[in-house]
């Protein structure tokens, strides 16, 4: 069941900075560069997100290749690869990163604390005590460089 354009709040025009990084673009409408996809297929990406939190440096995002806003829109097709691969990337954290635990997380809406209104899956690599989404450490939001990202997304290829 799809609910459609009425819980669908992107302008008119717009200019969606994940279906250009899925097309392999890179361009002032988005702060991905190719360097930050460690998987893509024909229907999704996988990528290190441009943002980290200051506990759970190198978290992934998992994004279909075709535009959806939110999960109401989302072709079960789409949904069903994006949990195959957030699985593989949760394995991948593990083994890469050494964390103890992972978190996966999707958000819908503005209210929901939907940002990019390009459906997007979060997968975090998780330590104890890390305070994830409680506190300061849950609302900051670090800006690392494309070099700063690309050790983590190098890390991460070795295991997918």
């Amino acid at each position: 069941m799809r609910l459609g354009s009425m819980y669908n709040h992107a302008t008119k025009n717009y200019a969606c900075p994940l279906c250009i990084a899925a097309e392999g673009r890179e361009g002032p409408e988005t702060m991905v560069v190719q360097t930050d996809i460690i998987y893509k297929d024909e229907l999704v990406t996988a990528l290190v997100n441009s943002f980290f939190r200051p506990h759970n440096m190198g978290h992934v995002i998992v994004i279909p290749n075709k535009h959806f806003e939110n999960i109401y829109d989302m072709d079960d097709t789409y949904l069903a690869q994006i949990a195959k691969v957030a699985k593989k990337v949760a394995i991948a954290l593990k083994k890469a990163y050494k964390c103890d635990g992972t978190s996966i997380a999707q958000h819908n809406e503005p209210a929901g604390n939907q940002d990019a209104f390009h459906y997007h899956l979060h997968v975090f690599p998780r330590y104890v005590g890390d305070d994830l989404y409680g506190g300061l450490a849950g609302k900051e939001r670090l800006r690392p460089t494309p070099e700063e990202r690309m050790k983590y997304a190098d890390k991460l290829k070795k295991y997918l």
